[in-house]
């Protein structure tokens, strides 16, 4: 592993643009894919004649409460000797985040938007896991050029070879004590955990979008209880590559190993469920005049000229005494 005979993926970073402040390229990937990711699934959404009032509601209740939820469970699993010191650590959002975090925290929030509104589950679980999917596989392209998920050595041709002097840079040299003797200079294949995933869920991307936008229907949630199904064992496995010293062990395991058990059985008992009981959602094309897609009590749709309208309320009609009185 010292001396590297074959080259791996070579190591570069994009930096920072300069705009009298220093805008992180993580952070433009990141907004680019939640910004792409809300596009892809509106245009999926009006397949099912969707509100814009539900879709703007529903974006922002998973967004707001996934950020929040990838922050203060990678503060509980990962940050916890931190804690101890800064117990504002958990308000200090901008300080770590975890995937898994933000799964939960999404889900929480998408769960209780679709309760209030009384919006249909599987619909709206499938329009939410297109945009997911999007952003996050994005959000992974940050990950893959930042390199902030780095695992073990490794001989494997797509781990990455960093130079030893970024190792020390970012103050890692004694997660990997075997470089310790090594020249500064020298390069160390590391596992690019990131990269390994993003390379993963390009394919997946391509199936999901596939049957979501085909003309042949399926049972409404599939598409979501199939991405559970095709994410969460490749990123158990993936977890098996992470250091100890970044990564603390519960049982053995990491924190997202065993939320990726918990997503698995989820969604194998979901897609049981899909496949006996679930029924396509009604398209557009389908629905009532100005029918509402997506809610389980429908209702009619509302454009700006008929709330403006129900404000005004009836109109009355002149009074012929009044009009003669003003002659």
């Amino acid at each position: 592993m010292n001396t590297l005979s074959v080259a791996g993926v070579p190591f570069f970073e994009l930096g920072h643009i300069d705009l009298g402040f220093k805008l992180q390229w993580f952070g433009i990937l990141v907004a680019t894919g939640v910004l792409l990711g809300v596009h892809i699934a509106r245009k999926y959404a009006d397949k099912f004649a969707i509100d814009d009032d539900d879709m703007r509601g529903m974006t922002g209740w998973v967004v707001v409460c996934g950020f929040i939820g990838a922050h203060v469970f990678d503060v509980l699993a990962y940050q916890q000797d931190e804690l101890k010191k800064d117990p504002l650590l958990l308000l200090k959002i901008w300080k770590g985040i975890s995937s898994y975090g933000g799964f939960i925290g999404g889900a929480i929030g998408w769960w209780t938007f679709q309760s209030m509104k009384r919006l249909q589950t599987g619909l709206w679980a499938d329009i939410t896991v297109i945009g997911l999917m999007i952003g996050f596989t994005i959000g992974r392209v940050g990950c893959s050029v930042v390199h902030d998920h780095m695992g073990r050595m490794t001989d494997f041709a797509l781990g990455t070879d960093y130079p030893k002097r970024e190792l020390a840079e970012r103050g890692l040299l004694d997660a990997y004590p075997a470089v310790r003797g090594l020249p500064s200079e020298a390069l160390v294949r590391i596992h690019n955990l990131g990269m390994y995933e993003l390379f993963y869920l390009i394919p997946i991307n391509a199936l999901i979008l596939f049957l979501a936008f085909r003309k042949k229907p399926h049972p409404a949630g599939m598409l979501a209880v199939l991405l559970g199904l095709l994410y969460a064992p490749v990123r158990f496995f993936l977890e098996f590559l992470r250091l100890n010293e970044t990564d603390p062990r519960y049982a053995g395991l990491t924190f997202a190993q065993w939320m990726s058990i918990l997503a698995f059985a989820a969604a194998s008992y979901a897609f049981v469920h899909v496949l006996r009981k679930g029924k396509p959602a009604t398209r557009a094309e389908d629905l009532p005049a100005k029918a509402i897609g997506g809610r389980r009590d429908g209702g009619p749709r509302l454009t700006a000229k008929d709330i403006r309208e129900i404000e005004k309320g009836p109109a009355r009609e002149p009074d012929k005494k009044k009009q003669k009185k003003g002659k």
